[in-house]
């Protein structure tokens, strides 16, 4: 009876390789890279602010007036003291304005640091030539230091 059975079992393990089949799939890999020219910017400088010491949320909102006069409108919410030696993004071979086809394209929200504390800048807007606005966000009870990051802007078309 055992021979029997294992005559069944190399029968079967037989028959079902012998009835398999393979599957296979070709696959194309494929990707395109395009190099970026580099545009130069200065510094996005939002200069030195004072705030008072344990100072509520701030919001300092700068806008670039254009007129015969041209300046900057410099508009804080808070307990903001002083700011001064500002100076906001400039880009030589510059971007196109925002109306162009093609435009600038900034993060949403542009967060710095001091290593222990942040700060973030929203609603920034280029003209073509320059940030003409922005609006930087101080947390209450903020810490002193100088707060930095780098991000990369990118020339996009709608």
């Amino acid at each position: 009876m055992r021979k029997y059975f294992l005559l069944s079992a190399v029968a079967l393990l037989a028959a079902t390789s012998a009835n398999a089949t393979t599957d296979y799939a070709e696959v194309t890999a494929r990707a395109t890279i395009e190099v970026a020219g580099k545009i130069s910017c200065t510094d996005m400088n939002f200069g030195t602010i004072v705030v008072k010491k344990d100072n509520a949320e701030s919001v300092v909102d700068m806008n670039y007036i254009f007129n015969d006069e041209s300046y900057w409108d410099v508009s804080t919410q808070g307990d903001i003291i002083s700011i001064t030696g500002y100076d906001l993004t400039k880009c030589e071979n510059g971007f196109l304005a925002m109306g162009d086809p093609y435009h600038p394209e900034f993060p949403s929200e542009i967060t710095l640091s001091n290593g222990t504390s942040k700060i973030t800048v929203t609603d920034v807007y280029y003209d073509g030539e320059k940030v003409s606005s922005a609006k930087l966000h101080i947390p209450a009870k903020v810490t002193g230091g100088e707060y930095t990051t780098s991000f990369t802007i990118q020339q996009v078309m709608p």
